[in-house]
């Protein structure tokens, strides 16, 4: 007679696990829905001439990595791919900066990365 009262509370416990999962995950929904970072600034740049230096050569986009504060502020950008050209390097931590992005109160801190195409016309 055990063997069937443990089986019975068994299957009476499963309903609620599956509950507790729909509701983990609705919360990681909302959570994530309203912690998604979006931009609401960022000027659109004219692509200003580069003056390339002596041994220069552009090799790649450059890619910017930056944090995106509970603010909607940029911080602590960095380049971690070189573009091989210094000016080029120094417009996409420029371009990254003016970003504006929304307030998140209470989302933490967001690491991204850009990879900044520049059009030579």
């Amino acid at each position: 007679m055990r063997p069937l009262v443990i089986a019975v509370l068994l299957v009476a416990a499963l309903p609620n696990f599956g509950a507790a999962q729909d509701k983990a995950k609705q919360n990681n929904a909302e959570f994530a829905k309203r912690c998604a970072p979006k931009v609401i600034s960022g000027k659109e740049r004219k692509t200003p001439e580069f003056r390339f230096g002596r041994g220069e050569t552009y090799r790649n986009s450059p890619v910017v990595a930056y944090e995106i504060l509970e603010s909607g502020e940029i911080a602590h950008p960095t380049i971690k791919r070189s573009s091989g050209v210094a000016e080029v390097d120094q417009y996409a931590l420029g371009w990254v900066q003016q970003l504006k992005f929304n307030r998140r109160p209470g989302c933490g801190v967001v690491e991204s990365m850009v990879d900044i195409t520049i059009d030579f016309r």
